[in-house]
Formats: structure tokens, sequence, C-alpha cells
């Protein structure tokens, strides 16, 4: 039974009963994690979707993912549109969303390397378009968060990190949250094709890496992003 409620007292989702979802053909997206919502590739009502649930958690574990699903729900929705991020299909649950299935792989060196300065010029626009309504992705530094397809085409997934301020919040921190997001996108070419490097490119990149060993929350893991930055710049 397809009914529909409120979300956010902004946008109607169709409701798809637990029961169904259960019953539903399902393969596993990604590691599972007790810090986040396990993500499946699920035969819905309408085809292939993607569903997060946090159903399996722990107490902990089921508090931290629905503050996760909360955030993405959030932000999609002010993206409701917006070609090349997930759209919120269905509502499963307090503990499950349903969200359309985009095409593409996880973004990697071969496929970044056919045509690196035309696929970071998409990242950008994307980036770009995301901003437009409000949105900082603040994870796009993950290359499994991007996804190339076999035309070219780009697509942001996993917005559970993103933030979506208000005016107050944009005024303030809008600026410093859209170059995180940008230099997120300048480092797969610092990292895989370092020779594409504008000089601005390359100082924006050192001046991430220097910012990026204080965050502490995770580990730091470069890959020849700063030598490629130094090299570009001569220094």
């Amino acid at each position: 039974m397809v009914a529909f409620c409120w979300v956010c007292g902004m946008t109607k989702l169709r409701v798809w009963s637990r029961e169904e979802f259960e019953k539903s053909p399902k393969d596993p997206l990604g590691r599972a994690s007790q810090c986040k919502p396990k993500v499946y590739r699920v035969l819905g009502p309408s085809g292939p979707c993607v569903v997060k649930d946090v159903s399996g958690h722990s107490l902990f574990g089921r508090f931290l993912g629905r503050w996760l699903l909360a955030r993405e729900v959030r932000a999609l929705i002010k993206l409701v549109g917006v070609e090349g991020v997930p759209q919120i299909l269905f509502r499963i649950d307090k503990n499950a969303i349903a969200m359309s299935l985009l095409p593409g792989r996880p973004l990697n060196r071969d496929s970044f390397c056919r045509q690196p300065r035309l696929i970071a010029a998409r990242l950008s626009a994307l980036t770009e378009a995301i901003h437009e309504k409000g949105v900082f992705h603040m994870d796009l530094r993950q290359r499994q968060n991007i996804l190339l397809d076999d035309e070219g085409g780009v697509s942001f997934v996993d917005f559970g990190a993103a933030f979506s301020p208000g005016i107050l919040g944009r005024w303030c921190w809008g600026r410093a949250m859209s170059w995180v997001d940008r230099q997120g996108v300048t480092k797969f070419l610092a990292r895989w094709a370092p020779d594409e490097l504008t000089l601005e490119e390359a100082r924006g990149v050192l001046l991430a890496q220097r910012l990026r060993k204080l965050w502490f929350l995770s580990p730091h893991n470069p890959e020849g992003e700063e030598e490629a930055a130094r090299k570009k710049l001569d220094i």
C-alpha cells in the first residue's frame, strides 16, 4: 500500500512498508558500519533504487544513523530537480529511506585521466549547482561519493555529511564550506593529473593539505597531492 506523508513540512514522500522492503531482492553496497546506515541496491515499487537503513544497528548506531538520514533528507529536499544528485523516493520508516539509483561507478584514476580537465570542469559545475541551492556536500574528497558514467556524466552521492544552513549560516560559513567542496574536486587533479593544475589550484591544494593535517576526526592519507602542488609551484 503506497500512501503519502509530509516530511519536514515541505515535501511529500510515498511510504514503502518495511515488510515490502524486506521481501524485495537486494544487494549490499559498500561496507557495513555501526557509524552510518547500511546501503542496499533494491528492486523497489518503481524499479531499482538505493535504500539506506539503520534498523539493525545498536541503540547508539540507530541514533547516529537517524541523524545522518535526517541531514541527507534535508539536503536532498533542497536539491529536488538538480541533475546529478539522488532524489528521495520513499520513506520506509524512521530507520530507512529509499532514493533514486544514479548511473555510473565510483571515480577512479583510469576513468578520470581519460579527460581530466573536462571531468574536473563538470565536477566543479555540479558543485556550484548544489551550492546555489544552499547545500554543501563536505565529503567530496572521498572518491566513492563521486560517480562517473560511460558518457562522462558526473553525480554526487552520500549527503549524510552535508550542510544545508539557513541564510545566516550561509552568510557566516558559506564561503568556507564552498572552498572545502571545491578543494575536494581539485584534489583529484593534483593526485591523478598534476600537469593539469593551474598555479591558483596548486596554491589551493597546498593550503588544503596543511589544514587537512589538523583534522583529527579522520585519518589523513595523502597520495602525492602536496608534492604535485609543490612541483607545479616550483617550491
